[in-house]
């Protein structure tokens, strides 16, 4: 116990973790500001026109959606872990909780594809209607953002695992208060994308 505060102080870095934590959670807030306000701005505008004008054909979401929202949600639940995986020094849970929520969010991915694909068979093009282009370019945008997220939580989950049976480096690794700070980060965005798309997913639904 003793040596594993000794390590601890060691490897701790000479500035705070709130210090540290500050300027990326800063940055991270205007982003997701940024982010927040294009999304209103489209939904807006896709309200207003789905008020003003009726499909030629029959609409109902796809059942993707339906299936890739409930699937967002459990993500964000596994994902909940993170945090307190990390601080009780826990790898096998850390990275349990990271490779679950890569996985759900891949099949998100996949089944919003499907469910464009769902969209193209009955004659809803993204060159057609406004409105059915709207929903084309709001999920599609909406999917970069959790694309740009798997990504960095590729990285993470590879960075995790990489410490995976080797206590000198999960030492290292967990005595790192950078790596809490980006765990934090990633947890902040994901919640955030979680809830847009639930936003996202509900506007559709009581609009068409």
């Amino acid at each position: 116990m003793n040596e594993r505060k000794t390590g601890r102080h060691l490897f701790d870095p000479s500035t705070s973790v709130s210090d540290r934590q500050s300027p990326y959670m800063t940055y991270l807030f205007f982003a997701l500001v940024g982010s927040s306000i294009l999304f209103l701005a489209m939904i807006f505008m896709f309200v207003i026109w789905i008020n003003q004008n009726e499909l030629t054909l029959r609409f109902s979401l796809p059942k993707q959606f339906i299936v890739s929202t409930i699937l967002i949600l459990v993500s964000s639940f596994t994902l909940s872990s993170v945090k307190k995986c990390f601080r009780n020094d826990d790898t096998k849970g850390l990275l349990l909780s990271l490779s679950s929520t890569l996985f759900l969010g891949i099949s998100f991915c996949v089944l919003q594809v499907l469910g464009w694909k769902s969209l193209y068979d009955h004659g809803f093009y993204i060159d057609g209607e406004v409105g059915i282009s709207f929903l084309y370019i709001i999920s599609g945008l909406h999917l970069a953002h959790i694309l740009a997220g798997l990504l960095f939580l590729l990285y993470l989950t590879f960075n995790a695992f990489d410490n995976w049976n080797d206590p000198i480096k999960a030492l290292v690794y967990f005595s790192n208060k950078y790596e809490e700070v980006k765990l934090e980060v990633f947890s902040t965005f994901w919640h955030f994308i979680d809830v847009l798309w639930v936003v996202l997913f509900f506007t559709f639904l009581f609009t068409f």
